[in-house]
């Protein structure tokens, strides 16, 4: 298998990274994808930073094991300490925390929210990002989120499931969006992206910056410039791992839109002590 042909990989907490996999496919429909999603372990944002760093690496040195040319970390709490975990692959690693501070920074805004898990927010990576390379003077508002990355796991597709993660959004975006009056909204966790549509519903005009566009343009950059996209003219595919339900995984999927998926299959997650 020669370097451009090898698969890129992406990990996340759990099914939160199909929104990036979803980008992915539409800007780079020749490659072939190889995804794992932590689900026995959700959410992340609710973990130790210790126990965090374990359970990314050990995702990590899978995505080694597989030898993908390119690793996306769609999790935002992943990407909070990135540099304790990135050491573990040898293929360029870009992340969702950079990915939205520069979608950010290439906007005219004075006034940014960001709604992510509780780690990403207490870690305070966002404003610092944000605020550090983009050429205006912004406000930076973060909210943590306890809930709602849990609930758009095992919500979609069900009705009353539907309601309370709509719910959960009106009591963290409310404040944000009606009295402090943010100009845009970065989508701080991949699973929020799934529920784009009802965020929008409820606020409408309400700008939202999802990282997986970002991430997804840099990586297509990122090939282009080293010459390093797959040379095939037909469809790559995509196969999931899951430390979670594989018949859960294959139905989200389908209800988020993924395309070509060759196989969901089952990984033993780590142990956690």
């Amino acid at each position: 298998m020669s370097y451009s042909t090898r698969p890129i990989g992406v990990l996340d907490s759990g099914i939160g990274g199909f929104s990036v996999v979803r980008q992915v496919q539409k800007l780079l429909p020749e490659e072939d994808l190889l995804y794992f999603g932590d689900g026995a372990h959700i959410p992340y944002g609710n973990h130790a930073k210790e126990t965090i760093v374990d359970m990314a690496r050990y995702m990590f040195q899978f995505m080694e094991r597989q030898g993908v040319k390119a690793l996306l970390v769609a999790c935002n709490t992943i990407s909070c300490v990135i540099t304790q975990c990135e050491s573990a692959v040898t293929c360029p690693v870009f992340n969702a925390v950079q990915a939205g501070a520069d979608a950010v920074s290439k906007l005219k805004v004075d006034k940014v929210g960001v709604i992510s898990t509780v780690f990403t927010h207490n870690c305070r990576i966002y404003p610092k990002i944000i605020q550090a390379q983009s050429p205006r003077k912004l406000v930076v508002l973060s909210c943590g989120c306890p809930d709602l990355a849990r609930l758009v796991e095992h919500s979609l597709g069900d009705p009353a499931g539907m309601a309370l993660v709509e719910d959960n959004l009106r009591q963290e975006l409310d404040h944000m969006v009606w009295e402090d009056k943010v100009d845009c909204c970065v989508l701080g966790c991949t699973h929020y992206p799934l529920v784009a549509d009802r965020i929008q519903r409820l606020y409408p005009g309400l700008r939202l910056i999802d990282p997986a566009e970002e991430m997804a343009r840099a990586l297509r950059a990122h090939f282009t410039r080293g010459g390093l996209s797959n040379p095939r003219k037909s469809p790559g595919t995509l196969t999931i791992y899951t430390t979670g339900a594989v018949a859960e995984y294959a139905l989200r999927a389908r209800q988020v839109g993924l395309e070509r998926v060759a196989s969901v299959e089952y990984y033993p997650p780590m142990e956690l002590s």
